[in-house]
């Protein structure tokens, strides 16, 4: 027949079983008596078998599966024994019934590897919802019902301060350890970084991965907002610095803040329960471009905001110019030991 298997391929796969998958095999008469066995038995822990003598007393897994009733049974990742893995395959031929035994520890472990990433993207995602609704969920809806904020879906043109704070080599630092001490350890940073910006007037816009965008200038509030953002970003850096001392072993990470101040359009989108705010203008691009440039340890700003800073402008110095869409733009930096 053309649809034949050529014995060549059969005999290939045969060897594969035996070889890779263990195969090993009993043959257990209808009166539930061992007839024979062979192949790997060693494998699943199976010896000292009689012949003759019950089958299910000798190995237990058959223990109400014999006899079998004409329909193949199949019995996938099985313990056989503690910490062994089996596909076990039952059916029946003229000698009796019989019984196949295939590892399937590999297959086991993967199942397992699988399933613990699924509970590791679970915990993940349910650690991240906690942040964002401990932080900013519900913040622009909340200020929003108070009047606090005066924003629409139509948008307005507003003079603000956005800052954005990284923390430093988290990516890394999160690729090493359990999602569990991972965000553990994201909120003993973020806590005192959001309070710095709530202690001065900032409203939360985002939190992307490590790093945290905030606002100021749309809270009301008598103060300046470029320098509402500075004083905050030297608090966020004190904060820091005095977690690291009381860790005094890892992690000790940093941060790096940059700053930028100027007219840029804001509006809301997204349903009643759950608005987002929406920012565009350049010194958000600009913000990008700075905080590609930041180090760790170090508040780097732009001319726009330094010029409104007074007497806290004795803390920076001016650093590297950066080219942007709309020209050439100063920077100044003030780092920390």
């Amino acid at each position: 027949m053309s649809d034949r298997i050529p014995a060549v391929a059969l005999n290939y796969l045969s060897n594969l079983i035996v070889n890779r998958q263990s195969l090993a095999y009993l043959l257990v008469a209808k009166d539930g008596c061992l007839l024979s066995w062979g192949g790997n038995l060693s494998n699943y822990e199976i010896s000292n078998l009689q012949k003759g003598e019950l089958a299910s007393k000798q190995v237990p897994l058959l223990e109400g599966l014999l006899p079998l009733n004409g329909v193949p049974v199949v019995l996938p990742c099985t313990n056989v024994e503690q910490g062994i893995c089996a596909d076990v395959h039952i059916f029946s031929g003229n000698e009796g019934d019989w019984i196949l035994l295939l590892d399937a520890s590999k297959e086991r472990d993967r199942h397992q590897l699988m399933q613990q990433k699924g509970n590791d993207l679970s915990l993940l995602r349910n650690e991240q919802s906690k942040i964002i609704n401990q932080y900013f969920g519900k913040e622009i809806k909340d200020n929003l019902a108070q009047g606090l904020i005066d924003l629409n879906e139509q948008g307005k043109r507003r003079d603000i301060t956005i800052l954005s704070t990284k923390i430093c080599e988290f990516t890394a630092y999160s690729e090493h350890n359990s999602p569990k001490k991972t965000f553990k350890t994201l909120n003993l940073y973020l806590s005192p970084i959001i309070q710095s910006i709530l202690d001065e007037a900032g409203m939360i816009d985002k939190i992307v991965g490590d790093t945290v965008i905030s606002l100021f200038g749309i809270l009301p509030s008598i103060g300046c907002p470029p320098m509402q953002a500075i004083a905050a970003a030297f608090q966020m850096l004190e904060s820091v610095q005095e977690i690291n001392q009381r860790q005094q072993s890892n992690p000790n990470l940093d941060i790096a803040i940059s700053i930028t101040s100027g007219l840029v359009v804001l509006g809301l989108i997204g349903s009643k329960a759950s608005k987002t705010c929406v920012t565009v203008g350049h010194p958000i691009d600009l913000l990008l471009v700075l905080k590609s440039q930041v180090n760790s340890k170090e508040i780097l700003i732009d001319e726009h905001t330094y010029n409104k800073i007074n007497d806290m402008q004795k803390h920076f110095l001016e650093s590297v110019s950066v080219s942007t869409t709309s020209g050439i733009v100063k920077t100044y930096s003030c780092r920390t030991k």
